[in-house]
């Protein structure tokens, strides 16, 4: 029953309510020991503390609180998921960049906003060194933003020491998502036609020509040219913690080791994190050859996976997330 409720803000009408009931399932709740933390494409999504977005003549509107418990969404959900499952150990965060092609050879991967014209208070969006003016903003589709943005480092490394904080176990995710929209142009590898499929999945990342395909460069040097192309060269000699942050001195790329090492530095700024993995479902460039034999994706992945031991440390475990076939 609501006494006195002032309807101006609701039209003078009496708006509608929602709610929702939880209650724990017995059994299954206390049977859950890991989660996966998602979306991993949300500008402030794992952000702690509350954030709002300046709409200009003094409006605001909340970036990351829409529920009164708590002090921002991530942590009333957090507070959900431990009362529901309350012998859960460990929490895998999703933080996602986007590639733009499924050409390896061209493809880049990098952090994007949103929007480039959103104003924040509270918190402001920086990810690797960019900010919102200089980021590329995700693509559109039916005139929206066809995903969220790269979480702010400073979410991601605030949140990885909440977790911390509650007693739980961290795996950091470092994520590629591949935003092509529709209507584009590119070649597409697995047909020769133009127009790549929209928001395809990295897993289809591959050589150009693709295997199979009249006159692919499969098992040959320039198949391996075009997967070290998509690996690059960053070295974790080229990254720095200055004040808190990550800092990139190298060569001006944006490159899948770029991305997995600005992660695995990320968490050394956080204070650390017990799991750490190095990509998912790469299972096409995984089976190109750069000759009979020769896998040169495998051979990336192994030499990473030292540059990122190197970064996190010995005690933080380090996988590489197979597809599933």
């Amino acid at each position: 029953m609501f006494e006195r409720l002032a309807l101006e803000n609701f039209g003078d009408r009496v708006p509608q309510f929602s709610f929702e009931v939880v209650r724990p399932v017995e059994g299954l709740g206390g049977m859950i020991r890991a989660v996966c933390l998602i979306p991993g494409a949300t500008e402030f999504g794992y952000e702690t503390t509350p954030v709002t977005q300046a709409l200009g003549f003094g409006a605001t509107r909340a970036e990351n609180q829409h529920q009164l418990q708590a002090s921002a969404n991530v942590v009333a959900s957090l507070d959900a998921l431990q009362a529901l499952c309350p012998n859960l150990r460990r929490v895998s965060l999703v933080a996602s960049w986007f590639g733009d092609d499924l050409r390896a050879g061209h493809c880049t991967i990098a952090p994007r906003t949103e929007t480039a014209t959103k104003v924040t208070k509270d918190g402001e969006w920086s990810v690797a060194g960019l900010d919102r003016s200089i980021a590329h903003a995700v693509s559109q589709a039916s005139g929206a933003a066809a995903y969220g943005g790269t979480p702010s480092d400073a979410s991601v490394v605030r949140l990885i020491q909440h977790l911390k904080a509650r007693g739980l176990e961290v795996v950091l995710y470092p994520f590629v998502m591949m935003d092509v929209p529709a209507g584009n142009l590119l070649p597409d590898p697995w047909t020769g036609s133009p127009g790549q499929p929209p928001y395809p999945w990295r897993g289809r990342i591959t050589c150009d020509p693709a295997p199979g395909r009249p006159g692919t460069v499969d098992a040959t040097a320039a198949a391996g040219e075009q997967v070290n192309a998509f690996f690059g060269i960053a070295a974790p000699a080229d990254f720095a913690i200055t004040g808190g942050e990550v800092t990139y001195g190298g060569p001006n790329e944006w490159s899948f080791r770029r991305h997995i090492l600005h992660y695995a530095h990320l968490a050394q700024t956080a204070g650390g994190v017990d799991g750490f993995i190095m990509g998912s479902e790469l299972v096409s460039l995984t089976r190109v050859r750069s000759a009979p034999g020769v896998y040169p994706a495998a051979g990336e992945l192994c030499a990473l996976a030292a540059d990122v031991r190197a970064a996190v440390g010995p005690a933080t475990k380090i996988v590489y997330a197979a597809d599933w076939t």
